[in-house]
């Protein structure tokens, strides 16, 4: 999960889609013959070994393209910055809530422009790169949230994975004692925190577009009674998911939301954990929040070849390294049933991918703001500073306002 600022790019919208739009836009590649690009992303952490490093080593090959590579702590602050000075990189990694928010300023070439093809991709998992009827970019697979347990906790207890709310809030009652909680989730002031909070939300039957509605005030109240009751803790409000599974890793909860991307972490420390779907109100399975990164073309004077470059990367059998290596579901059906058969640990995570929805889908360029004001009042309720429904009337009010 990225934390990119909302509040700046908003801001800046209308400034550079005329900047971009007037010709002002450039890229930082080179232009003509020359088959160097630049590409921006955010992941420090993946050097020329990882298997991100592996991908791009692999199309630099396949392709005859250089790639030129910077790594952005701030990357939605730097791609503004550089639009207006002209300076753009030819490619970019965006967290996919942020794809329609760049594709309004008119930074980004929708693939009907470039021809990238991408029409192999589930429909689910492109939904998240689509604005105002057009596509951007293409995925680089997808992950979604699941309820993680410990099975020695749950054998001990003689409980069975939840499939209900009820069940999850008996369950998490029964599994705390001592300094052991009965559920984690991050309830972070950040997109992460309302990333866990989605399938709570639509579990409801709550819609983005009425985030004050009776439900969405029970799915923060379920939060809210977990926290009350003890059976979650309220360091949930400052816990990153990395901080809720090493909490999961040292024996301190019984359950836990997380996602794909922690699979190996678990495997190497020897958990006996088991993954279920998060569960809807009343039964059945939440819709859970589509996470994943996009691989954009920046408008510039190297788009053909940026398209050229994203095309070698998401062919399925260029792609396998590193969804492999960051236990991400691969964005094609086929692909990502073949995961799940070559590993069987998968399988809830292909299930939860087909049904997971896009953040913004229905509300488009509109999800920050409305993100914001749902982890806003994710932490006002928890904290005790105001009753869910105050808090959601509150954050409908602010999302309207904005």
């Amino acid at each position: 999960m990225n934390r990119e600022s909302r509040a700046t790019v908003v801001a800046a919208i209308g400034v550079v889609g005329a900047l971009v739009l007037t010709g002002c836009g450039g890229s930082g590649g080179g232009g003509g013959d020359d088959r160097t690009l630049e590409l921006w992303d955010s992941w420090s952490q993946y050097d020329g070994a990882s298997p991100y490093g592996q991908l791009l080593s692999t199309c630099e090959e396949d392709t005859g393209i250089t790639i030129e590579r910077t790594q952005e702590a701030d990357l939605s602050s730097k791609l503004l910055q550089s639009a207006s000075s002209g300076a753009t990189p030819d490619l970019v990694v965006l967290d996919n809530p942020l794809v329609a928010q760049f594709a309004e300023t008119g930074l980004l070439v929708p693939n009907s422009e470039s021809g990238l093809d991408t029409s192999g991709m589930m429909d689910n998992v492109l939904a998240a790169g689509r604005f105002d009827g057009e596509t951007y970019g293409a995925s680089l697979g997808a992950n979604s949230l699941a309820l993680f347990y410990n099975k020695d906790m749950f054998d001990e207890a003689g409980t069975a994975p939840p499939t209900t709310w009820q069940e999850l809030t008996d369950a998490a009652a029964e599994l705390t004692h001592g300094d052991v909680r009965g559920l984690g989730f991050s309830a972070a002031a950040s997109e992460e925190g309302t990333f866990q909070f989605l399938p709570f939300f639509w579990g409801a039957g709550a819609d983005l577009a009425d985030i004050g509605s009776p439900e969405a005030a029970a799915a923060l109240s379920l939060w809210t009674d977990l926290v009350d009751s003890g059976a979650a803790s309220q360091s949930n409000l400052n816990a990153t998911q990395q901080d809720v599974r090493d909490e999961f890793l040292a024996g301190k909860l019984a359950m836990m939301v997380n996602g794909t991307w922690q699979l190996a972490s678990l495997d190497e420390n020897g958990i006996n954990y088991g993954v279920v779907p998060l569960p809807a109100q009343d039964g059945g399975t939440a819709a859970s929040p589509l996470g994943g990164e996009f691989m954009e073309v920046v408008v510039g004077d190297q788009q053909d070849l940026a398209a050229e470059f994203v095309q070698c990367l998401v062919k399925p059998d260029n792609l396998k390294v590193w969804t492999d290596g960051q236990t991400y579901i691969q964005p094609y059906a086929d692909e990502a049933a073949a995961q799940a058969t070559e590993n069987p640990a998968l399988e809830p995570w292909v299930e939860a991918v087909s049904a997971a929805q896009g953040r913004t889908a229905d509300l488009g360029s509109a999800y920050p703001q409305t993100s914001e004001a749902l982890w806003t009042a994710v932490q006002e309720a928890l904290s005790g500073q105001k009753s869910p429904d105050q808090a959601l009337t509150d954050a409908a009010a602010t999302a309207a306002a904005e």
